[in-house]
């Protein structure tokens, strides 16, 4: 959802379109600053399409989301209101009692908890 993360996840920046991806919510993680997205049928979540990304990027990404998330096929929709098949990384069953009942906020996010997420997170870029 945020293209700092992604290129630091992946080394790369990659094209991206914004889509929506309905049939599910995105909440807080319990004392985090980073979301998760739950199949929620009335729900729809905006985003972030990312396009053309090679097995490497997608190995990266499968690393980074970790065990709390499950990569899952989806259909989001484009603002030109075609459709379009995507991967998107669903809160695990097992872990939903780490989300918080509060919706997650992007520019919260990048205003406030950017800079330390990546930091946080500066080992894992390290190893590419």
């Amino acid at each position: 959802m945020v293209p700092a993360v992604m290129a630091a996840v992946t080394g790369r920046d990659f094209l991206s379109i914004p889509a929506r991806l309905p049939g599910h919510a995105r909440y807080r993680v319990r004392g985090e600053s980073y979301p998760g997205i739950i199949p929620a049928k009335e729900a729809g979540t905006e985003g972030i399409l990312y396009l053309d990304l090679d097995p490497a990027a997608v190995n990266r990404l499968d690393d980074f989301e970790g065990e709390w998330y499950e990569r899952v096929p989806v259909r989001v929709l484009t603002l030109e209101g075609k459709t379009a098949e995507a991967d998107t990384y669903v809160f695990r069953v097992e872990h939903r009692h780490l989300l918080t009942a509060e919706a997650w906020d992007r520019e919260i996010f990048e205003s406030k908890h950017l800079k330390a997420f990546l930091q946080a997170y500066r080992g894992f870029q390290d190893r590419r």
